[in-house]
């Protein structure tokens, strides 16, 4: 995403870091399948056929689910949620604890049934125990799928996003209470309401035809 495309986007939202623990730690696991397999499997291979694959099994897919979350922890800072026209466009990494495959896709805003702000599950995350409010962005569509995105993302950011959506596409059901949770965007809410209101105010006045404003004299 290039700095064109980012001015022209309604909104766009980077993400970033709030812990390492996670992923020292799956770095770690990484490292010592690592030496395990060279060991056990290679150095060491065991005769009975058996016993290799319970060796192969036990070191080469933890080492699989460990090296994937190196993998996403290490490009997170390519993620990215963005606005543009009305639809929204995403990249999102996901942790343990929401999910493996890589996110990426785009989704048109008339399609949401409901969306808002849900914590993430700290279960399997040391680095969530301490951010234990750390959020993100639900988004049910019409056809029944869910999306699960911006867990790199700030909450303030992914509340920013709502509001956005909200006032693109208000048919969408809001189901975080934005004002309460996140007092500060309610006064951004606000000036966004007014612009729109202007905004619609001014397209009218265009399209009146010529004499319009002279006969309501």
């Amino acid at each position: 995403m290039n700095e064109e495309e980012q001015k022209t986007a309604v909104i766009s939202r980077k993400p970033t870091r709030f812990g390492w623990k996670d992923f020292i730690l799956n770095l770690c696991f990484s490292s010592i399948m690592i030496v395990s397999i060279y060991f056990f499997d290679i150095r060491e291979r065991p005769e009975d056929l058996v016993i290799l694959a319970t060796s192969i099994v036990v070191t080469v897919l933890p080492l699989l689910l460990f090296s994937v979350r190196v993998f996403h922890e290490l490009s997170y800072g390519r993620d990215y949620i963005e606005i543009r026209g009305d639809v929204l466009k995403y990249r999102s990494s996901p942790l343990l604890t929401t999910g493996l495959r890589l996110k990426k896709g785009e989704i048109t805003l008339r399609e949401i049934r409901k969306y808002g702000l849900s914590k993430i599950p700290r279960k399997l995350s040391l680095d969530l125990w301490k951010h234990k409010k750390k959020a993100m962005l639900v988004i049910s569509l019409k056809s029944g799928k869910e999306h699960f995105i911006g867990e790199y993302i700030d909450n303030d950011d992914l509340a920013e996003i709502c509001v956005h959506i909200q006032n693109i596409y208000p048919k969408a059901k809001l189901i975080t209470n934005l004002s309460e949770d996140y007092p500060e965007l309610a006064k951004k809410h606000a000036k966004l309401e007014t612009a729109k209101k202007l905004k619609k105010l001014e397209e009218e006045e265009e399209e009146e035809p010529e004499g319009a404003g002279f006969r309501r004299r």
